[in-house]
């Protein structure tokens, strides 16, 4: 089973994640949300959330791309 997350969490880990309304999985679609930023409010309304799809690093915490300032 996916993990649920709220909007307005933190999100954990940056990723692909798809957007899933209560009792409609049809128009789920997906978005990029990014590790110490907050999921975003939805206009779904009530029961709307976000499953993680695929988790990806952020290119600033990777070893092969970060800044080195």
């Amino acid at each position: 089973m996916a993990e649920i997350h709220k909007p307005g969490e933190t999100v954990k880990t940056s990723g692909i994640y798809k957007v899933v309304k209560e009792g409609d999985g049809v128009s789920a679609f997906e978005v990029t949300c990014v590790e110490g930023e907050h999921f975003p409010p939805t206009r779904s309304g009530k029961g709307a959330h976000y499953e993680l799809i695929r988790a990806a690093a952020h290119s600033h915490k990777h070893g092969e791309l970060g800044s080195k300032d």
